[in-house]
């Protein structure tokens, strides 16, 4: 039983350390797009990409050519300000490592917890050679 309980730790460790690094990465990379000022052609591209034909039926051009104009205000709006985002996204990654140093310790003492459990009532019943 303890064998199981040690070797779900690990597994969910693993997959909890990976997440976090994934995670930490994906911040890093949005954090590295938001500083450059790369984000701010996003309003760019959405001025300029067409309706598309399975929405053509749905949706007037009028009303897609204003939803174009307004995201690329927006984002031109923006443009101003990602730099700053992306310095404040920054502190993002070390946050992430920050809070899987918390996660982890928990999971480690919760899995003490059942260790100690599975020592202390998990033990098989004494039997008593004096009673026939």
């Amino acid at each position: 039983m303890k064998f199981a309980l040690w070797g779900g730790f690990v597994l969910l460790a693993a997959l909890w350390t990976g997440g976090a690094a994934l995670l930490a990465q994906v911040v890093q990379w949005s954090a590295q797009g938001l500083a450059s000022g790369a984000a701010g052609n996003i309003g760019n591209a959405a001025a300029t990409m067409a309706m598309p034909v399975w929405l053509a039926p749905w949706f007037d051009p009028a009303a897609w050519a204003a939803l174009q104009q307004s995201i690329s205000a927006a984002f031109e709006g923006l443009a101003a300000l990602m730099p700053g985002i992306g310095g404040l996204v920054s502190w993002l990654s070390p946050l992430v490592w920050v809070f899987w140093g918390l996660g982890l310790a928990l999971l480690l003492a919760l899995t003490l917890a059942g260790h100690w459990l599975i020592q202390r009532f998990g033990k098989p019943p004494h039997s008593n050679p004096q009673v026939a």
